[in-house]
């Protein structure tokens, strides 16, 4: 019987390995269909990246997705479904997969999946925006705090 230590390493490994085979089956399947992009326009790479991030966010942090990580939330670790959790829980890890399906997308049929990438791209800056105006906001309330606390 593999130890814990080992299972884990084996579902890693595992996943590895399937993702390396979807990328190397999606090379010969863009290539062979004369589909496979080696250069994108820096606009369309940053809405790729933008939509990328949302994805990520979407899956790894936002409520709307919470099902999902509460369905393996218990899940043991150097099990499958613990390995899925792990997975899903790493924005480094979700990333990759996200941006994978985002290029094959792109290059399989910009058209179609351009006006997701837009959606998903625009609600990726607003984040932003939303996170930078918190950020002012913060600030701004520290320093009131500050200034009252100096001139107690």
């Amino acid at each position: 019987m593999l130890s814990f230590t080992h299972m884990k390493a084996f579902y890693s490994i595992l996943f590895s390995v399937f993702f390396l085979a979807l990328v190397a089956l999606s090379y010969v399947y863009l290539y062979d269909a004369g589909r496979l992009v080696t250069t994108i326009p820096w606009t369309d790479l940053i809405l790729l990246s933008l939509a990328t991030f949302r994805l990520v966010r979407l899956f790894t942090y936002d409520h709307i997705t919470a099902f999902l990580r509460e369905w393996v939330r218990t899940s043991k670790e150097g099990t499958f479904l613990g390995t899925v959790r792990d997975l899903l829980n790493c924005p480094w890890c979700t990333g990759v997969w996200f941006a994978f399906l985002a290029y094959v997308g792109y290059a399989v049929s910009r058209d179609a999946v351009m006006p997701v990438i837009l959606i998903l791209a625009i609600a990726g800056l607003a984040s932003f925006f939303q996170v930078f105006t918190n950020l002012v906001g913060w600030n701004a309330e520290d320093k009131k705090i500050d200034v009252k606390h100096k001139a107690d």
